[in-house]
Order: C-alpha cells, then structure tokens, then sequence
C-alpha cells in the first residue's frame, strides 16, 4: 500500500505527502471498480487505523480532496487557444498560467497548512521548472550568466530536491563531456579515467557498456539505411519495397530495437517530406 496514516501525540493526523499519497492509492482503483467501491474500501482501511479525533478529521481531509480532484480535472481538461499552441512564448505562458490557477484551487479547497503539507513539494519544484525555462529562453544572458542564475534558482529548492537536481545538472555535464571526447576520437580507456574522476568502478563499466551498445546500435541502422537506398531504384512496387523494408528490419534488429527503427523512420520520412519542394 502507497502512502501512510500517522497521527501526533494529540491524536490529530498528520498532514503529509505520504497522507497524500494514502489518498491516490485508493482512489487510483476507482476505474475498475468505481469511486464508491474505491472510497468505501479506504474509509473501512482508515477506520480500522484511525482513531478520533484524527479519524474525522481524514473523513474531512477526504471530502476536501475529492472535490479538489474534480476540480483540478475540469482546470486542466480546458482547451489551449491557438495562440497558445502556436509558439513556444505562448506554451510557456499557458504552462505558467495554469500553474497558478492550480496552486489557487489548491488554496480554495484546502488550509495553509493542508495545502503545504499535501503539496508544498510539488509547487516549488514546478516553479524551479517553469522558473528554469523562463530563463533558457531568454536572449538577453550570456550562457555563464544563465549559469550562475541556474545555480541561484535550484538554491531555492528543498534540501532533498536541491541535492537531486544537482545530481542531474553533475549527470548531464557529464554526458556531454563525454560524448565530447568520444566525437575526438578518445580511446575507451581515456574515456574511462575521464569518468572515474566522478563515477565509481561499477557506474563507469555500466555508462561504457551502454556507449558499446549504442554505438553497436547505429552501427546497424547505418547498414540497414543503406540496404534501404538501394531499394529505391530497383523498380519494385511501394507496396513490394514495404515488404523488403520490413524483412530488413526483421533481419537486422530483434523486437524491441524495431520499434525504435520504426520511430526513426518515421522522423526521417517526415523531415524529407518538409524538404521536398512544392509542386
């Protein structure tokens, strides 16, 4: 089971994430079994947890978070304009806004302390995301000077978040430092120093291990593109060059990497089609 009940020493719950997540564990069965089988099963759980005065006090807390849900789902569901859609000014805009209304409707529902308690760790992480995206598109920063106020904005984090992203941005430097060395033609064993300067032994065999592979991976869908070409100018039917491709895909990859050759068609089909000229 998700989430816990906990109560203090006065015999009131305790408002908390995991409360929250108590709440969504139930709920969440809701679409196989229906909403009132779903909250009779958590009232009969919580009952057999929770005493008074904490008991009422969830039947209220419950109560309150149902209708936040319903409302929340109507926000949500609503339509973006054109405008919005149409350029990335627009979308960021539409995703701040919403952001908002949200922690509003939040705040309509629920008290202060109930609202922080429930979501206090989501808000501040979508406001360093919303916060982060404001600033990369910004025209007006030098690259060191949307760097350093990165640094400020995830200060503004929670010690448990701070230290997660800081572990990403570490991850991310990394991935791109080493892809660097390897598109200059670094041996693997210079690519390994590299990493073990962060990584333990472990980590280091495992991201070089992944870099094989995926180099093993393009390697033949290189191969694969070229048996492609050569099919265009053979004379076979569309419909007998489909059959040819997917033999190809069949003979060069297993069932998972072939869904990925899929995707990758798909993309490179659609780039052709955008360069093609008009007639």
């Amino acid at each position: 089971m998700d989430g816990e009940l906990k109560v203090d020493h006065a015999g009131n719950l305790q408002l908390s994430l995991g409360l929250r997540d108590y709440l969504d564990y139930f709920l969440s069965a809701a679409d196989q079994s229906g909403l009132d089988a779903a909250v009779a099963a958590m009232l009969a759980d919580a009952g057999g947890r929770l005493q008074e005065p904490a008991l009422g006090q969830f039947i209220g807390l419950l109560g309150d978070y149902m209708d936040y849900k319903r409302a929340s789902m109507a926000l949500l569901q609503q339509p973006l304009s054109s405008a919005q859609q149409s350029t990335p000014d627009g979308q960021l805009a539409a995703l701040q806004r919403a952001f908002e209304q949200l922690a509003q409707l939040r705040r309509t529902h629920f008290s202060s302390a109930a609202s922080e308690a429930l979501f206090g760790a989501e808000e501040a992480y979508g406001r360093y995301t919303l916060d982060n995206l404001t600033l990369m598109a910004r025209t007006d920063l030098s690259e060191q000077d949307k760097a350093l106020a990165q640094e400020r904005l995830r200060a503004q984090l929670p010690e448990a978040m701070r230290a997660s992203e800081e572990r990403q941005a570490q991850a991310q430097t990394q991935q791109v430092q080493s892809a660097k060395l390897w598109q200059e033609g670094a041996s693997e064993e210079q690519v390994r120093q590299f990493l073990a300067l962060t990584y333990d032994p472990p980590t280091v065999e495992r991201l070089l291990s992944e870099h094989r592979s995926e180099r093993a991976w393009q390697q033949r869908y290189a191969a694969y593109q070229q048996e492609l070409a050569s099919l265009q100018g053979n004379g076979l039917s569309p419909a007998d060059r489909l059959a040819e491709q997917q033999r190809l895909r069949q003979r060069l990859f297993n069932a998972e990497d072939r869904h990925r050759v899929e995707t990758y068609d798909a993309i490179a089909a659609k780039q052709q089609d955008s360069q093609s000229p008009e007639l």
